[in-house]
């Protein structure tokens, strides 16, 4: 009886591994609905109370856009906004409350649609500095498709809060130009193949402004030591060349002591791969202090970043 529990919460916890991210929530399935029961009272205040604490900008699950596939994640989010508007229009449908109505209304006319625009300028500048980042040299560009799409289901669930704004409160300022941004702006994103380019070009642009450090100082010993760490971590590559970040060693001492704990010297390997693309390769080596001498030498690399061959000097 035991090993036979002990089968089924394995299975559990495996099941639970393999999960994509937020759907082993419940109200995260496709055929969830948060707006189902809200409008359920009839009765107008109560009716138009409860509109107006869930009339809020569509749940998109856009931070779930990290990696391939996300494409249930963009039908969910489509289908949330659907949801919204379907929501907005059954409550346009019935009976509303005046006072929390016109309550209503001049909030949203002090209040208007700044934070609507935060929203905006950011999820365009998102899409638009993907490929730029330092990580995004050895991320899949499935991944960064996948998070610029999560940015602009966000913009699409903006723009259904915003339309229905407009319908609802259209005194509110701001709403017809934020509307106009984000209609024009996500014309620049039509398919994939649209990120795909940009994704391209923002690489190729990273990659072009990247070049090789030049040397503080010379020290073929050290260079030897960086050189056959080199070799051995990184197979097939080949060293074009090497450039000495430190002039010395930095010592860093024990704060109450003083005695030294390491000391640490650092250097920039230029190498080519043998998938034909150029890297920079930055790398510390450290050597503890024990038994009144520097020993143990151990490798550290903090960057490792693409560049262009041709800067490869």
């Amino acid at each position: 009886m035991k090993n036979i529990i002990l089968i089924s919460l394995l299975f559990i916890c495996q099941s639970s591994l393999f999960a994509q991210p937020g759907r082993e929530n419940p109200r995260n399935s496709p055929d969830a609905n948060p707006y189902e029961k809200v409008l359920e009272d009839t009765a107008r205040g109560k009716r138009t109370a409860k509109f107006l604490k869930n009339f809020i900008t569509p749940q998109v699950l856009r931070d779930y856009f990290t990696s391939s596939p996300c494409n249930d994640y963009q039908v969910l989010s489509e289908i949330r906004i659907q949801q919204f508007e379907a929501f907005v229009q059954q409550f346009l449908s019935g009976p509303s409350d005046p006072k929390q109505m016109k309550m209503a209304t001049e909030n949203f006319k002090k209040a208007g649609t700044g934070k609507s625009f935060e929203q905006i300028d950011y999820h365009f500048g998102f899409i638009e500095k993907q490929g730029t980042f330092t990580t995004d040299q050895q991320t899949p560009v499935e991944n960064l498709i996948c998070r610029a799409k999560g940015s602009i289901q966000a913009l699409k669930s903006e723009l259904a809060y915003l339309k229905a704004l407009k319908k609802i409160f259209p005194e509110t300022p701001g709403v017809d130009d934020g509307i106009s941004r984000i209609e024009e702006g996500l014309k620049h994103y039509p398919d994939n193949k649209s990120l795909l380019a940009l994704i391209k070009k923002n690489r190729d642009g990273e990659i072009a402004d990247v070049y090789m450090p030049k040397a503080v100082t010379r020290n073929p010993e050290q260079e030897d030591w960086f050189k056959q760490y080199f070799t051995q971590k990184y197979p097939g590559y080949t060293l074009v060349s090497q450039a000495l970040l430190s002039a010395d060693w930095y010592v860093k001492k024990n704060d109450i002591s003083g005695l030294p704990e390491y000391r640490q010297i650092g250097t920039a390997i230029g190498a080519k791969g043998p998938d034909g693309k150029c890297r920079i390769i930055k790398i510390d080596l450290y050597q503890d202090y024990m038994g009144g001498k520097f020993s143990s030498s151990r490798f550290k690399e903090f960057t490792v970043q693409e560049m262009a061959c041709e800067n490869l000097k």
